[in-house]
């Protein structure tokens, strides 16, 4: 191929070459970032599109199978199998006494869903930013309650699902009641966060 405009170009950052068989291929931007798309004005005038390109992971946890609470934090779940922990914008850690916290290291939209499966009746949810980590979610401070559901009685599930703006700092965790931790499979239980905007 001949070179019409070189890559990087200083005043314009694109390159175009001809091809013996005379198609011409543009490139925008970092090398191999081909146009992907022309669109041709009334006057013939063309402008050349191509995406953005995103190299970075995108960021989600995702945890099976009921490992029962935090110690101190009563009313916070654990899960004792990782299936998916990857990216930067969300930290997970699993504490024997604190249970689950995701902390949110992005300002963005993220999307959280919890099941659960209890031995009775239990209030299931997800709390943002709570101090009240032994009390029930029904009744902890009504902001920092995201959604809930009630599991009916034993061998009943619960899922409960939302997808919020979280600014950095903010944290996540499965909440439900100090009621003991049960129902089973333990492997019904699961929480998976994911930054998604």
């Amino acid at each position: 191929m001949s070179s019409i405009i070189t890559a990087g170009d200083a005043t314009n950052g694109v390159s175009l070459t001809a091809g013996s068989n005379g198609v011409l291929t543009l490139q925008s931007g970092l090398a191999g970032a081909k146009v992907n798309a022309a669109v041709a004005a009334a006057d013939g005038t063309l402008t050349f599109l191509r995406m953005p390109l995103t190299t970075a992971v995108a960021s989600m946890v995702r945890l099976n199978t009921a490992n029962g609470k935090g110690s101190t934090s009563t009313a916070i779940r654990r899960f004792s199998t990782v299936v998916s922990n990857q990216g930067t914008d969300i930290t997970y850690a699993d504490s024997a006494t604190l249970g689950a916290v995701f902390t949110i290291n992005t300002n963005g939209v993220y999307a959280i869903a919890y099941v659960d499966h209890f031995s009775n009746f239990q209030v299931m949810g997800i709390s943002l930013n709570s101090s009240q980590l032994t009390t029930d979610i029904s009744i902890i401070t009504a902001a920092d309650a995201l959604v809930m559901s009630d599991i009916a009685g034993a061998s009943f599930r619960a899922a409960v699902a939302t997808t919020v703006y979280l600014p950095a700092g903010s944290v996540i965790r499965p909440h439900n009641g100090a009621v003991a931790s049960g129902g089973s499979p333990l492997a019904n239980a699961s929480f998976t966060i994911t930054r998604v905007a």
